[in-house]
């Protein structure tokens, strides 16, 4: 079995004394790669290309055609992780009035064990909506 180690837990703030491990962690890592803007982590040539800013790409989506091809562009952004074995995405549009939003389901499996991740999206914010690991 893979050991992917452990870091401090973060997805919406640092919980300092906190860590996660395994496929819990591999998730973490990827709301965090969703939600930061790309070149903004610092660091070497890794950290250059991390990063992958849901909301500037939800706010793009503007046609039919766009949001089409979301899952796609966040299924390639995921795979980014080496960790990551495999990725499904499911991503659903809603339309009230002028407001668009988006629920978007992330299946991953790794070596550990799967876990899905699910983000509510509008053109402001990024919500956490759940983490689950399957024990």
């Amino acid at each position: 079995m893979t050991l992917f180690g452990k870091d401090i837990a973060c997805t919406t703030q640092l919980r300092a004394g906190r860590f996660t491990t395994g496929p819990r962690l591999v998730g973490e890592s990827l709301y965090r790669r969703l939600t930061t803007p790309r070149g903004m982590l610092r660091g070497g040539e890794d950290e250059k290309n991390f990063g992958f800013d849901l909301l500037d790409l939800i706010g793009s989506a503007v046609t039919e055609s766009d949001a089409a091809a979301l899952p796609g562009r966040i299924a390639a952004e995921a795979k980014k992780d080496e960790r990551i074995d495999e990725v499904f995405v499911n991503v659903v549009r809603t339309q009230e009035g002028p407001v668009t939003s988006f629920v978007i389901v992330i299946d991953c499996t790794t070596a550990e064990g799967p876990f899905t991740l699910q983000l509510g999206v509008d053109d402001v914010t990024v919500e956490l909506l759940g983490l689950q690991v399957s024990e």
